[in-house]
């Protein structure tokens, strides 16, 4: 009974370490903490969310919203919020971790500013996170399939302007 419910986990383990993505923003002029060989000093990532809205008269495109943890770029984007800064760029990346690492979403703006920052926490938290919510004039989505193999495939990109509600 025993070695099948360990089995059972083992198998479980196994799903969730491949399942398992990394994210990274890289804003121009901003560094983050992240140590990873491929996006050092970028913003690691815990969360994200994008998307648009219509009905029969209008679409409406959303701010991109970011959960990260509070670290080195926090007072720097605090005060480019502050002072309405816009930044040239912005590349959200997402990573499906494992043996074969493939950078399958990436998002690229253009003339970016930081719409909104919200910090807090909990005393049950080793550390404290932040929301950060940017608006952009020029989104680029790009996503990249994986093939069996692990590779990926081409790319498929669709790129669009922000005017907020057409």
């Amino acid at each position: 009974m025993y070695k099948l419910a360990a089995m059972g986990l083992l198998a479980l383990s196994s799903f969730t370490l491949n399942a398992a993505t990394d994210m990274f923003l890289k804003i121009d002029g901003v560094d983050g903490e992240s140590l990873d060989a491929q996006h050092r000093n970028e913003i690691d990532v815990l969360a994200w969310s994008w998307g648009a809205s219509s009905d029969m008269r209008r679409t409406c495109i959303q701010d991109i919203s970011v959960t990260k943890y509070v670290d080195s770029a926090s007072p720097q984007l605090l005060m480019n919020q502050m002072s309405h800064m816009q930044y040239p760029r912005a590349t959200l990346t997402v990573r499906k971790a494992g043996g074969t690492p493939l950078e399958y979403i990436v998002i690229e703006l253009r003339d970016v500013w930081v719409s909104s920052l919200s910090t807090g926490g909990s005393g049950g938290e080793d550390r404290l996170t932040e929301n950060i919510t940017l608006n952009f004039e020029e989104l680029k989505y790009q996503y990249t399939p994986q093939k069996a193999d692990g590779s990926g495939g081409p790319a498929i990109s669709a790129t669009i302007t922000s005017e907020k509600c057409r």
